[in-house]
């Protein structure tokens, strides 16, 4: 089924964690020392750089200009094992640019849309923060579906420099034989890109959205006219607006005092 969507989706690079099965050549496949997180490099793309050792879940290849890291980090660790875990990664990731770490963090937050938010998600933000990463994940769709419920536990971040690249991020709905659900993002190709992004990189909690407020401000906006992309621009000003009248910031980077337990 794997196999079947990926081909159907044209990826170029899955991101894997908990796989059945580590793929053997010639398929292009680079996996954690636990089998625990992997990354299945498609249509014969190069790999031009790997780790020097391999990691304990955690595997990282740089593809296309791209650092990817994989991650999966067990509900099992302890506080001091996940510090340990995203000691490491940062550490593996020091000077790599542009890179995306993603997959299951099993980290609960308010801000990727969870009920309360747990230290293993301070942890995860103050790693992150020395990486200038940036969350992708937007809205309060589940990623994962269980008996006992569902959580945003699958995040997705990529570096400040690259998010003006990414096109697309989303939740899918395909049916993946697995409690948690496929998430699909695009970057587009620098090599193809003939104008400069105007996107920033701006999150904001969605569980914080005061609708009224969203539809007060946007009627009451006006889009200058002008070329199709002068008039792109001005909507894109209007709803950002919009959105910070109406929304708190997410910001996944910022700096908190450390927790002790």
């Amino acid at each position: 089924m794997l196999c079947d969507t990926i081909s159907r989706l044209r990826i170029d690079e899955a991101i894997l964690c908990e796989q059945y099965k580590n793929l053997a050549p010639p398929n292009t496949w680079l996996n954690d020392a636990d089998g625990q997180a992997a990354i299945w490099v498609q249509g014969g793309t190069p790999v031009q750089e790997r780790p020097a050792r391999v990691h304990s879940y955690f595997t990282c290849a740089r593809i296309g200009g791209i650092f990817y890291f994989s991650v999966y980090a067990p509900p099992r660790l302890s506080g001091i094992e996940f510090s340990a875990l995203h000691a490491n990664i940062t550490e593996e990731a020091r000077g790599k640019r542009p890179l995306v770490i993603a997959e299951d963090f099993e980290a609960w937050s308010t801000e990727w849309g969870c009920r309360a938010t747990r230290p293993r998600a301070t942890i995860l933000l103050d790693s992150l923060a020395l990486l200038d990463a940036v969350l992708l994940n937007t809205g309060v769709v589940p990623t994962f579906n269980g008996r006992q419920g569902s959580s945003v536990v699958d995040l997705t971040f990529v570096s400040e420099s690259l998010a003006p690249r990414v096109l697309s991020w989303t939740v899918s709905g395909s049916y993946t034989h697995s409690d948690y659900q496929a998430i699909v993002f695009e970057i587009e190709d620098a090599g193809t890109s003939t104008r400069p992004s105007t996107r920033q990189s701006c999150r904001w909690n969605a569980r914080t959205l005061d609708a009224d407020r969203f539809s007060v401000v946007v009627s009451g906006a006006s889009v200058a006219p002008g070329t199709a992309e002068d008039t792109a621009s001005s909507l894109i000003d209007v709803i950002t607006g919009a959105c910070d009248a109406s929304m708190t910031k997410a910001n996944p980077r910022r700096r908190r005092e450390p927790v002790y337990w």
